[in-house]
């Protein structure tokens, strides 16, 4: 039995959906199994990696599992790890962030690195994925995009090499059932770097309109995710390392290719998936 945490997220959920179109005896984790919508041949469970009392029943007969979080990592992962070490697990592939490898101090980089310390203190075998930034983080300019035809971009306008969701879901697949995965890490990225410029660029020609694009101001996105957050002191970090030149997804890694025996999808592909996202819609007055 594989469990998969996050379930109902991008990657857990197609993961799941791989998963059990192998034939694979899937169990998935939902806060709201009622509203899961995965495929039938998945096993939905009521719990979160934030409950541990859930997740000792959520672990019972599992011999891996997909480790997918949100919130407080850290906390989450070592409920994950405890209850896997009481489950006698065999193997628990994480999805971390390439953001451990980053040459900027920053929290979202301490609590992954946290976090892939309790899960290899669980005992069980590891694989540790570790993505850049994803395709989908360009859905951050849906508003704008649609009202406006504009992008607004926080993150700055250094070259990188993001990754879609489906490709992570294909890795942490078959990281789960090829035995030769144990025991590694992979930075996941794309096949092409691109600026967001040039990101912006792909999505306007995807959706026939010219797009307008400008960078926020590292104050401004501080005040945003300070806002969000309410921890400004871990904004400032945060959005420093998120305009860093130097990130460890700054060139194309062969990890998906290595782990899936394919080229990763490309940023206009998602696009195209996508594009009914960014439709023009009127904007109420």
């Amino acid at each position: 039995m594989i469990l998969v945490t996050g379930a109902t997220g991008k990657v857990g959920r197609e993961a799941a959906t791989q998963l059990a179109g192998a034939g694979r005896r899937v169990r998935a984790l939902s806060r709201t199994p009622e509203e899961a919508g995965l495929p039938g041949a998945v096993e939905v469970v009521a719990g979160s990696p934030a409950d541990a009392a859930s997740l000792a029943t959520a672990f019972q007969g599992v011999t891996s599992a997909l480790v997918v979080l949100s919130g407080d990592v850290a906390g989450e992962a070592r409920n994950i790890a405890a209850a896997a070490a009481a489950s006698d697990v065999e193997h628990l592939v994480f999805l971390s962030s390439a953001s451990v490898l980053h040459p900027v101090p920053h929290g979202i980089a301490d609590e992954h690195r946290a976090a892939e310390e309790a899960i290899t203190g669980s005992g069980a075998a590891t694989t540790f994925l570790r993505p850049g930034p994803f395709h989908a983080n360009t859905s951050w300019w849906i508003k704008t995009v649609r009202e406006s035809g504009a992008v607004r971009c926080w993150i700055g306008n250094n070259p990188g090499a993001p990754i879609d969701e489906y490709d992570i879901a294909s890795a942490a697949v078959a990281a789960l059932t090829d035995e030769r995965h144990r025991g590694k890490a992979y930075v996941l990225t794309g096949s092409e770097v691109l600026t967001s410029k040039e990101q912006a660029r792909i999505l306007g020609e995807v959706l026939g309109r010219e797009l307008d694009f400008s960078v926020a101001p590292q104050e401004e996105v501080v005040d945003v995710f300070a806002g969000i957050t309410g921890d400004r002191p871990a904004a400032v970090t945060n959005v420093a390392a998120l305009h860093s030149p130097e990130v460890p997804w700054a060139k194309p890694t062969t990890a998906v290719r290595e782990l899936t025996g394919r080229e990763p999808r490309t940023y206009r592909q998602w696009a195209v998936a996508n594009a009914a996202l960014f439709a023009a819609q009127e904007v109420p007055v």
